[in-house]
């Protein structure tokens, strides 16, 4: 089994999942959608993977572990961007502001392996609303193998013409790097997101 950072998980039964406390909101929170997201962080001694719990709230969040027998279905932002999947919302939901344009930043971003994450990837992937009228788009980019600079720069100036505010992680097999800090870097170095924390790093693709 195979997961990465971001990758929503379906929990066939919650007695697989580890957390540090009880809380009212987790457990009503999964009763209501019985899905976490990978967080980038080391499994445990016992192979638990790390995931989080979404609530209705922006601070509604908790970090849990995930026995893999409990995972029922894996959903990765790339799938997510290739079934096109936020077509299968309700119309209403897709009047919020960043829904509304997934078709329009599907369209800007053919040439990438790219998909939705955060609360766009979640509500398209569960079809629980966690979209708001404020809510930023953030993506996902497969950058497994260098990227064209002079490429990526007009993507961004593409989709900063866009009413929301867009955010893209550019994942690689050590972590993510935020795209804008690649590009509009000021030193020698760029931030690295490890499993195990941040690190500064001279070549993304070294």
């Amino acid at each position: 089994m195979v997961i990465h950072p971001h990758d929503l998980i379906e929990v066939s039964n919650l007695k697989y999942l580890s957390l540090n406390e009880d809380k009212e909101w987790v457990t009503a929170s999964l009763r209501r959608t019985p899905f976490v997201v990978v967080r980038r962080a080391d499994p445990s001694a016992d192979g638990y993977i790390p995931v989080g719990v979404r609530g209705q709230e922006r601070n509604q969040r908790e970090a849990a572990f995930l026995d893999p027998k409990g995972v029922c279905q894996i959903v990765s932002p790339y799938a997510i961007a290739k079934r096109q999947m936020w077509n299968f919302l309700s119309t209403e939901r897709r009047q919020q502001p960043v829904l509304q344009l997934m078709d329009v930043v599907a369209e800007m971003m053919a040439d990438w392996r790219w998909g939705p994450a955060g609360s766009a990837g979640f509500e398209i992937a569960t079809g629980c609303p966690a979209v708001k009228a404020s809510s930023d788009l953030d993506l996902v980019i497969d950058g497994s193998e260098a990227i064209d600079y002079s490429t990526a720069e007009g993507l961004l100036r593409k989709l900063e013409q866009l009413d929301v505010r867009i955010d893209i992680q550019l994942e690689v097999k050590e972590g993510a790097y935020v795209l804008r800090e690649i590009l509009e870097r000021r030193t020698s170095t760029v931030m690295l997101r490890t499993s195990s924390g941040p690190r500064l790093v001279r070549n993304p693709w070294q």
